[in-house]
């Protein structure tokens, strides 16, 4: 049977409520033994706190929400930890949902949280979302506790937002494999349409047409940032004639490996690969793939020291950050001006 207050009070023979405030470790006019003694008591007994009943006095719960797109995509899972690690330092549970992309389980989990009375909410809209804007937007204004986008964002929505530099990450992704003499690049971008997916493509529209290079249609090659979508553009790759390809994330860029290396296509010895999000290379054996980098760490910490301050009432101005992403260089592009042959 769970151990309550009453039953600590009764054998400690004090009152409910000093026990209470002892346990709360709260100002009280109670000797140090008598405090000692509580203690004991409640730690024999496992005693655990009522998490609702406390909620009623201090009007928090000291829970906060997730709201994330895809589970199973290394990106969200390694930000799902950053945050749930984070947060449980300072005393707050969190409560994970997945919409698997879709907009309407947006709406659907963003009641569902609000019904369990959670102090703050992080999401990462699902692409799907973009498409329906003006839906999510007002659920989203209508919210009486702080919120944070992550990731994923609207541009348009005034609210605390915190997110990558994706046009300058797709740019210096595609720059990266112009600097190495490839003139014919293919791009595997998301068939959905979001502000990652347009700002990645911009910025390899960008440094290609810096360096005065043709975008042909057959060069652009779209996937769903899944890996079985990356698998599927596998062939579309080998025959386009292309000598590199930028992948707009690793989730494709795993499948689009999958079906190379069944194709027999050597990496970069065939064809040069630059991905986007560096999560790859503590699973894969062989050659590691050159990346854009995302500090995830970073981007779950700064999110997380931004709630903590809404919650507390430290902030008022609201907060757009956009984070600078790194090319972190591997040995999966073919370096054609060493080579004399460049194309």
């Amino acid at each position: 049977m769970k151990v309550k207050l009453k039953d600590i009070a009764e054998k400690a023979n004090t009152s409910i409520t000093s026990v209470s405030l002892v346990l709360n470790n709260k100002p009280c006019r109670i000797s140090d033994e008598k405090k000692a003694l509580i203690k004991q008591i409640a730690k024999d007994n496992n005693y655990t706190p009522n998490i609702n009943a406390r909620s009623l006095i201090t009007k928090e719960t000291k829970t906060l929400g997730l709201i994330i797109p895809d589970i199973e995509n290394i990106f969200f899972s390694k930000l799902t930890k950053t945050i749930e690690t984070y947060c449980r330092q300072f005393g707050y549970a969190l409560i994970i949902v997945n919409s698997n992309d879709e907009y309407k389980e947006d709406l659907h989990l963003l009641d569902l949280l609000l019904a369990r009375g959670i102090d703050g909410l992080f999401i990462t809209v699902s692409n799907s979302a973009y498409n329906h804007k003006e839906e999510v937007c007002s659920k989203l204004k209508s919210l009486t506790i702080p919120y944070i986008m992550i990731d994923r964002v609207f541009d348009e929505l005034d609210c605390n937002q915190v997110y990558f530099d994706n046009v300058k990450g797709s740019y210096m992704a595609t720059k990266y494999l112009i600097e190495n003499g490839h003139t014919m690049i293919s791009c595997i971008t998301n068939s959905i349409y979001s502000k990652n997916t347009v700002s990645r493509f911009e910025g390899y529209k960008k440094a290609m047409k810096e360096h005065g290079l043709k975008i042909k249609d057959e060069y652009i090659i779209q996937g769903d940032y899944r890996i079985q979508s990356g698998y599927n553009t596998g062939d579309m790759v080998i025959s386009n004639n292309t000598t590199a390809v930028f992948v707009t994330n690793d989730m494709m860029a795993l499948g689009l490996l999958k079906r190379l290396s069944e194709k027999n296509i050597k990496i970069p010895e065939d064809l040069s690969i630059v991905s986007y999000d560096n999560l790859l290379n503590d699973f894969i054996i062989g050659i590691g793939i050159t990346s854009i980098d995302q500090n995830i760490s970073n981007l779950g910490k700064v999110a997380c020291d931004l709630m903590l301050s809404l919650i507390k009432n430290e902030e008022t101005e609201i907060k757009k950050i956009c984070l600078d992403p790194q090319l972190i260089i591997k040995r999966s592009v073919k370096n054609f001006n060493t080579l004399g042959q460049g194309r």
